[in-house]
């Protein structure tokens, strides 16, 4: 659940400086026929308390950790179709005794993202279905939880809006769907509705600061939603604030970041994460 906001990192800046600059190149841009984008973002979330049912914070009784390393690949047919690919790898371990880690690719699958209307380059779609290779990704005896077993399809809405010269706001919507195989987490398929929002300052042509808070809503089948409690929602809020410089102007991009879970329903985890990232841009 906590990989959500890696998707929107490496690009939430605007097009102020010059038109190769890749602050240009935010979600919500694509890219034009020819120019290629390639992203790794390593995610690594740590929690050791989760949220009770009046909102404060009681320990798990251990630490938990997961890293997540999403590698995307973005190709651009024209300036209104891009395609790509995406893998993602995950990893979990805690300090409970006798249980070993998880590692594996968790989602692997194709995308597409397309600009609907000329008139608004800057609002755009993109559809991702990504399968889950993990053997026991929910875990068993001897390891962790990793994900859930499903099969994801992640559709999402991004959209700019200028402020003036120097900052911006960036807004997604996001629709992940999760087709349940054969695990326990969920009997029946389920969908999350990520809201998000980042603020960008641009000091120069190769800084960027940003700030970001997103909302993390789950909405199971209320009819034997979820095999272990009886829950039909549950929610999780993040803050955080980021740094994104670019090493090598128009070319590699370089981002860090931290956000912190504050709110919570009850039973979701109160943890933080930690962020790094590397984008690179070529253009013909």
């Amino acid at each position: 659940m906590r990989i959500a906001l890696s998707l929107l990192l490496l690009g939430t800046s605007i097009l102020v400086f010059s038109q190769n600059n890749l602050q240009e190149y935010t979600p919500s841009i694509l890219f034009k026929k020819g120019d290629w984008e390639f992203k790794t973002f390593q995610n690594l979330y740590t929690q050791s308390k989760s949220f009770d049912a009046d909102g404060g914070k009681s320990s798990t009784g251990n630490t938990e950790n997961f890293f997540t390393s999403i590698n995307q690949l973005l190709y651009g047919v024209n300036d209104q179709i891009n395609v790509g690919f995406d893998v993602w790898a995950k990893h979990s371990n805690t300090e409970t005794p006798g249980l070993s880690s998880q590692t594996a690719i968790t989602g692997i699958g194709p995308k597409v993202k397309i600009a609907p209307f000329k008139k608004l380059p800057r609002l755009s779609l993109q559809s991702t279905l990504l399968f889950n290779l993990a053997d026991t990704p929910e875990g068993d005896a001897d390891s962790y939880f990793l994900e859930t077993d499903a099969t994801l399809w992640l559709n999402q809405v991004f959209f700019d809006l200028p402020l003036n010269e120097k900052s911006q706001l960036f807004f997604q919507q996001a629709f992940w769907y999760r087709f349940v195989n054969n695990g326990s987490f969920a009997a029946n398929n389920f969908l999350q509705t990520q809201t998000s929002v980042f603020y960008s300052y641009f000091p120069n042509s190769r800084w960027t600061v940003y700030g970001m808070t997103e909302y993390f809503p789950t909405h199971y089948n209320p009819d034997d939603a979820v095999e272990s409690a009886e829950l039909s929602f549950s929610y999780f809020v993040q803050s955080g604030v980021g740094l994104k410089y670019q090493l090598i102007p128009n070319l590699i991009e370089l981002e860090a970041l931290y956000t912190n879970f504050w709110i919570g329903s009850e039973g979701q985890g109160a943890g933080e994460t930690i962020n790094l990232g590397i984008r690179v841009i070529r253009q013909k």
